[in-house]
């Protein structure tokens, strides 16, 4: 079923749908979306309506002012019914927690056809507090075009980081300031911790109490010398140290032949006229790679005004319909996934093999109220080790050292 027909399902759908709901209601839904996105869910909101007589679905774009509009109307007893979220730590005591909800409609919502990796992403302590709406993995695209003229073969899945760091070598060209790879040396930590996934540990112990022997592990340490490493022999250009153009505009101009991003990059690349390609992450040994996963959810506010109401908006929200008809993300059900073909483009499909590939973690945010203090150790540690060009050991130590007093 292709994206067209999906969508004039979901119209016929929403006009022969009998709402048992009441009338002349009002649902607020705040999201952070503008441009192309806001426009998807103004539409979404109105299929919402034409299945719901009398429901009013009231938009509010908050825009880049996004947590402190919502900080605000939380604060004064007013909240969105329904909102965007991501920082479920900082929310969730404000949140509904929707597992019941879930369980009971269970075939509705049909959670086989969403990844457990995707629902955990808004799970703390056993409780759910959104549905995803939209997610990215992080893959490593490449210019096929430099590759060719370098008589380099293109990377392909099951790769090492050592494979990466072999043609990286090959592309370092002082004269054109070209480089092969790119390591940024002030990377979100949310982002971060795939590597360390990847290599077999993680930064923060799973009860959320300990950094001693997560963050500073032997295998956290490799990770960290590995991209210093990479630096010093020139394998990669620093990016975030002494200069702030981007990884991305490095590579759509050329000058770094690999770049490790995600979805949110996909757009800029294609505009670009690169003749590029997409791969998944290389792996450390034999050991899969892991990816961070990013994500938007639909949430209902605990003191929502109409909570049934509202947890019938995020249902339908996460209908293959609506799913279809978003863009800027992937899909979250693999059912839309597979009938855009895009889990068969070579450009996309990475993306869910990443998916597929990762492990259920629980990202440190996740675990520990205090991550937000803690990760900033974390990350002069990071940046020390790229301006040193090593000494991961002794910065990581340091680091989880000054964490000491904001775990429990």
């Amino acid at each position: 079923m292709n994206t067209t027909r999906l969508i004039a399902t979901a119209m016929a759908a929403a006009l022969l749908t009998t709402s048992a709901l009441a009338q002349d209601k009002v649902l607020r839904f705040a999201t952070w979306d503008s441009d192309e996105s806001l426009a998807i869910q103004e539409s979404i909101a109105r299929m919402f309506e034409a299945a719901n007589p009398g429901v009013t679905v009231q938009v509010e774009a908050y825009g880049d002012g996004y947590d402190e509009k919502l900080t605000a109307a939380m604060g004064a007893g007013d909240p969105p019914d329904v909102m965007y979220m991501w920082n479920f730590p900082a929310y969730a005591a404000s949140l509904m927690p929707m597992e019941d909800l879930i369980a009971r409609d269970a075939a509705e919502m049909d959670l086989a056809d969403i990844s457990p990796a995707l629902m955990n992403i808004s799970t703390i302590d056993g409780h759910t507090y959104g549905m995803p709406a939209g997610f990215t993995t992080q893959v490593v695209f490449y210019n096929k075009d430099m590759f060719a003229a370098a008589g380099i073969a293109e990377p392909q899945a099951g790769w090492t980081w050592d494979d990466l760091r072999a043609a990286a070598a090959q592309f370092r060209d002082a004269a054109t300031n070209t480089y092969g790879f790119a390591v940024d040396a002030k990377p979100d930590p949310f982002d971060f911790e795939q590597f360390y996934w990847s290599n077999g540990t993680q930064f923060i112990s799973d009860d959320g109490t300990t950094v001693d022997g997560y963050m500073n592990s032997a295998a956290g340490a490799e990770v960290l010398d590995m991209f210093a490493d990479m630096i010093k022999t020139e394998e990669a250009v620093a990016l975030n140290i002494g200069d702030d153009t981007s990884g991305s505009t490095l590579f759509k101009a050329g000058r770094i032949a690999m770049f490790q991003s995600a979805m949110w990059s996909m757009t800029g690349i294609q505009s670009s006229g690169i003749n590029f390609g997409v791969v998944v992450l290389p792996n450390f040994g034999d050991q899969p790679a892991q990816s961070a996963i990013g994500a938007s959810a639909m949430s209902i506010a605990k003191d929502a005004a109409e909570p049934e109401l509202a947890w019938e908006f995020v249902k339908f929200f996460s209908s293959p319909e609506a799913v279809a008809m978003r863009t800027g993300d992937l899909p979250i059900r693999m059912s839309v996934a597979a009938a855009k073909g895009l889990t068969e483009d070579p450009i996309f499909q990475p993306f869910f093999t990443m998916l597929d590939q990762t492990t259920v973690h629980t990202a440190a945010f996740l675990q520990n109220e205090n991550w937000g203090r803690i990760q900033e150790n974390l990350s002069t540690a990071i940046e020390a080790t790229m301006i040193d060009q090593g000494n991961a050991q002794a910065h990581l130590d340091e680091a989880v050292a000054r964490s000491a007093r904001f775990l429990n």
